[in-house]
């Protein structure tokens, strides 16, 4: 069974690659886009899950 961690970093690379395709022109602005996204969206859900858990499920 695969790790939580492991599927939010492959669904981040994913969606961070589509995002970059469909909304830079050049192969620069594209890779730092996708890089910015990846790191926001792995940051954000690292973040969300350390505030959730105090909290008994």
């Amino acid at each position: 069974m695969a790790s939580h961690l492991l599927v939010l970093i492959v669904f981040s690379t994913l969606v961070s690659v589509v995002f970059a395709m469909l909304l830079r022109e050049d192969r620069k602005a594209r890779v730092r886009f996708a890089l910015m996204t990846f790191g926001a969206f792995v940051l954000s859900a690292v973040v969300v899950g350390w505030l959730m858990y105090p909290f008994p499920s």
